[in-house]
């Protein structure tokens, strides 16, 4: 399951919650009663139960622990299988109430595909893990599936014959904070984002009137432009030569299917699929660490679910990252937010932005996200508050040496303030972050525009 198991008490109430442990008290104090189901029985009833539920009965007795066939294979121990069967029931229940076309039989079968090439992580493995239905919260229902470069051609076939998905568009927000070309101010090991979603939701709602077999056959025909349309893409809003930022596709990221494999796409279409393709050679382990946190990590490749560490996981708890927690704790300490920042002029953003980040590097020097800011800081400034004709360009906000030297600091102000809202997401979901970073209650920040729009 990706750890060993301890001791621990899960929060979150069912309703069943107060005859399970009842009973699983009763049979705590008569063990032999534990042994009178049969193994099968034993998953019937896991099946039924949630995560946190069998993770903490499996900790009450040795009998879930006992070793089968002399061996202490994961497979082998009961207490491993009950948590398997009642994970992937409970990862069926969130993939059903998604809407995004993906379903535990396809999830299974992309076990498939190359082993530590291709996983489903984030917010869906966390309510699987708990057991929850978060479909209330706005992006809750989003199924993020993270690919290694190599393997995006058969991750991509795997959602269009197993899942029945189609391709909606290059997702060029996942990591924009703000800003028409400039994404990757705090570097990222994520080299593009595709946008999918469910064909049967897509041919009900955009097909304009078109029968399955018509609509099928146009979306096939759409797809054959497909790398076109992202070299596109990535030409003009997600390079930045300036700053070394060339996320340029060398043909091992063309959105394609497998050899012999269809791609239906609509410009149109809507999804609630995320595929985060990582830059060429990173393996799709670098890809989760860079989560902020911990609990976001577990993820599910189709055969097995990997859970970093079960006794926070189960118990809705988890840790962030150290790094993230420390430069958020002091952005949080030194940001002041002005009361007019959307009047106020990208220069005048800038400026405040670099006031706070210089605070928060004397008091986290080490952390790994500046380097491209030192960067943007040791370029010529051409920065001219008297060059305000657009179809000059040179010296505004819209020339490309200018926003390559102050654009930055913004972004690393819209990074962290996205860093922030996730963390307040997850702690509205009743995720307990055990090591969070103190934020008062009245403590405000907002994400910066790059270009002005005025006031």
């Amino acid at each position: 399951m990706g750890s060993t198991m301890g001791r621990t008490i899960a929060s979150g109430k069912r309703k069943s919650d107060d005859a399970f442990l009842l009973a699983v008290a009763a049979a705590d104090n008569n063990p032999n009663l534990f042994a009178s189901l049969s193994d099968e029985n034993w998953k019937m009833i896991a099946s039924f139960a949630a995560p946190p539920d069998i993770y903490n009965l499996s900790l009450s007795s040795i009998h879930f622990f006992r070793d089968e066939a002399s061996s202490m294979d994961d497979e082998r121990v009961l207490a491993t299988r009950l948590l398997r069967s009642s994970l992937l029931s409970s990862l069926g229940r969130v993939l059903e109430n998604s809407a995004s076309g993906i379903t535990l039989e396809a999830a299974l079968k992309m076990g498939e595909l190359p082993e530590g090439s291709v996983v489903i992580a984030g917010s869906t493995l966390v309510a699987a893990c708990l057991g929850k239905e978060w479909t209330k919260y706005p992006d809750a229902a989003d199924v993020d599936v993270y690919c290694s470069a190599r393997a995006a051609p058969q991750v991509r076939s795997w959602l269009v014959e197993d899942a029945n998905c189609m391709f909606v568009g290059v997702n060029d927000t996942y990591i924009d904070f703000v800003c028409d070309r400039l994404l990757y101010v705090v570097d990222t090991a994520i080299h593009h984002v595709e946008s999918w979603g469910s064909f049967g939701e897509n041919l009900e709602d955009n097909s304009n009137g078109f029968e399955e077999a018509e609509y099928r056959q146009k979306a096939v025909q759409w797809g054959k432009n497909a790398a076109e349309y992202a070299s596109w893409k990535w030409k003009h809003s997600m390079q930045f030569g300036i700053l070394g930022v060339v996320p340029i596709n060398d043909g091992t990221h063309n959105i394609k299917p497998k050899p012999g494999g269809h791609l239906p796409f609509d410009f149109n279409g809507t999804g609630k699929i995320d595929l985060i393709v990582a830059k060429t050679g990173v393996p799709v382990s670098s890809l989760l660490d860079g989560f902020d946190l911990e609990i976001c990590k577990a993820s599910f490749d189709g055969k097995k679910f990997h859970i970093p560490d079960p006794h926070l996981t189960f118990a809705a708890k988890t840790k962030m990252e150290p790094n993230r927690r420390a430069v958020v704790g002091s952005y949080v300490k030194h940001h002041q937010e002005p009361e007019n920042y959307y009047s106020m002029q990208p220069i005048e953003l800038s400026r405040l932005a670099s006031t706070t980040i210089s605070a928060v590097r004397r008091d986290v020097p080490n952390a790994p996200f500046y380097r491209l800011l030192d960067v943007a800081a040791a370029l010529p400034d051409r920065y001219n508050p008297n060059a305000t004709t657009l179809w000059a360009r040179r010296g505004t906000f819209y020339d490309s040496v200018v926003i390559s030297k102050w654009a930055p600091p913004i972004q690393f102000n819209n990074w962290c303030c996205a860093l922030i809202k996730r963390l307040h997401k997850y702690q509205k979901r009743g995720i307990e972050v055990v090591d969070a970073p103190t934020i008062a209650d009245d403590f405000r920040i907002n994400r910066y525009e790059i270009q002005f729009h005025g006031g």
